[in-house]
């Protein structure tokens, strides 16, 4: 993609390009701008060399397109350090050159080049580049993706393979978004952000390209938990019900799927959602108690030490920092 040298964007604010720097001068000035401009990210540089660092952002309305250039890295998300007033995002991640290993939500894929994966800035994650690597995301309003396509959460972290065909497709659009979107009127931008959430229909994991009855329990017992996981009380056993098998051979199938039982899964899911209402400005006056009962925990003490164990911090001191920033 050496096209990508052919700047995007006449906006400085907008760009970031550390090759006019000294080298001894580049990681620092790499680490400042992508916290600048990513609130929430930490960056270990793994380079004595320090060879690239470009970034170019073109507005999409309420999204944007992000094309990066990096040098070896370590990058870390950390949504407790983003500003309560900032939209979450949204992201697919497109590897056009190198390598990048993601992780999010106990899920692990190594993207190479054509490979694409969602991210999601509700909860912590992870990218890992050991050498140099080109990535375009295509970053869109949180709420407006998952309102149109709720199914989009499920697939953060997970492979979406260059191999299959509905992957090429949606990879090429985003390219050709990357020229096209600099040229386009204000409205026009605003519209192609709504098509591209639609076109997200077509993104294929690689997890779903196996169509056996197995797989396809585990993509039923995952939905189940989505719809269900706020009532109290709700009991793995009535999942794998739900399913037509045994709790221990849906435990198997999810563990083989996601790396976690099914207890698991519906315990990560309800403590995810109650970290997004504690963060939620319209749900500030709710008691932590409140919040707890919403997502189907049935005890506000349990809820705090499970809470704690995963975000390391309490629900009261999490919100508190959403409320300082």
């Amino acid at each position: 993609m050496s096209q990508w040298q052919t700047s995007c964007t006449d906006d400085p604010d907008r760009q970031l390009d550390v090759s006019a720097l000294s080298h001894e001068r580049r990681a620092t000035a790499w680490y400042g701008g992508l916290r600048k401009n990513f609130p929430g990210l930490s960056v270990t540089v793994r380079s004595a060399e320090y060879p690239v660092g470009r970034m170019e952002r073109v507005s999409l309305g309420p999204g944007e397109l992000v094309a990066i250039n990096s040098m070896p890295a370590l990058v870390r998300y950390h949504p407790e350090s983003v500003p309560s007033h900032l939209d979450l995002h949204l992201s697919l991640m497109l590897q056009v050159g190198g390598s990048t290993t993601a992780s999010q939500a106990d899920r692990e894929c190594t993207l190479q080049q054509g490979d694409m994966c969602l991210m999601d800035e509700c909860s912590p994650f992870q990218l890992s580049g050991e050498g140099c690597s080109q990535i375009l995301f295509l970053r869109m309003p949180r709420r407006l993706a998952m309102g149109r396509l709720n199914r989009l959460e499920n697939q953060c972290g997970l492979l979406l393979p260059a191999s299959e065909p509905g992957n090429r497709l949606l990879a090429d659009m985003l390219v050709r978004m990357l020229f096209a979107a600099p040229h386009l009127a204000e409205p026009q931008r605003v519209a192609l952000i709504g098509s591209a959430i639609h076109m997200l229909g077509l993104a294929q994991p690689v997890d779903d390209l196996y169509a056996g009855t197995e797989h396809r329990r585990v993509r039923h017992a995952i939905e189940f938990i989505e719809r269900n996981c706020s009532v109290a009380g709700l009991r793995a056993e009535e999942v794998a019900q739900a399913q037509g098998v045994s709790r221990r051979r849906l435990d198997q199938l999810m563990r083989a799927a996601l790396g976690r039982t099914v207890c698991q899964h519906l315990w990560a899911r309800r403590l995810a959602r109650a970290s997004a209402d504690l963060r939620d400005p319209a749900q500030r006056q709710a008691s932590i108690a409140q919040v707890a009962f919403a997502n189907g925990f049935e005890d506000a003490a349990h809820f705090t030490r499970a809470f704690k164990r995963i975000q390391g911090v309490t629900p009261t001191e999490w919100r508190a920092v959403r409320a300082l920033n």
